[in-house]
């Protein structure tokens, strides 16, 4: 940890900057590094901003999305946890805890939390399109109907919904089929 936190402070002196001194400015500092998808710097800034405040909420969530990046979904989760601990009306941490629970295989918490996201934000597009995309095609009606909330065309929407789903599920052409006209209103099944 040391070693990370110094090449933090030497990174920033490198590039002429003054190093920063507050949480905010480290915080400011590690969102433009995950924005480089320098994600080890990044956390090692967010690091520094929750040393110098230690209930810095924006500073879990945003060194949760950089372990989340790195594929870290255990560590991404943990942080998400603490940001909604020191925050519990905090949307786009529900929504990111949310996206790592997805992507560990656990849609149930997933779609929990993109419910509260969406509780405490109702017009937030991105929690709509990942809650659509953890119910897939097992509830379609619901995962259409939130990609419709995020303003996405109907017609690419049931594919999202379904369809691309199906076929890489290998369910192949006749599922599919059999999805187009379930979506058509076509009640004939086969």
């Amino acid at each position: 940890m040391t070693r990370i936190l110094l090449s933090a402070l030497r990174a920033g002196q490198e590039n002429g900057a003054p190093p920063p001194t507050t949480a905010q400015e480290y915080l400011r500092r590690g969102e433009e590094r995950a924005g480089a998808h320098d994600y080890d710097g990044a956390i090692a800034d967010y690091n520094m901003a929750l040393q110098l405040k230690s209930d810095y909420a924006e500073a879990y969530n945003d060194r949760g999305h950089a372990y989340y990046w790195k594929g870290d979904h255990p560590k991404a989760i943990a942080d998400f946890t603490r940001a909604i601990q020191l925050r519990p009306a905090y949307p786009n941490a529900f929504n990111n805890r949310g996206a790592a629970y997805m992507a560990s295989g656990h849609s149930r918490r997933a779609v929990a939390d993109f419910d509260q996201a969406l509780k405490l934000k109702p017009d937030f597009r991105n929690a709509y399109v990942n809650r659509a995309n953890a119910l897939g095609f097992r509830h379609w009606r619901q995962s259409l109907n939130d990609f419709h909330r995020a303003g996405m065309h109907p017609e690419r929407t049931a594919a999202l919904a379904g369809g691309g789903m199906l076929l890489l599920a290998g369910a192949g052409a006749f599922a599919l089929v059999r999805l187009r006209r379930r979506l058509a209103g076509d009640g004939h099944r086969r």
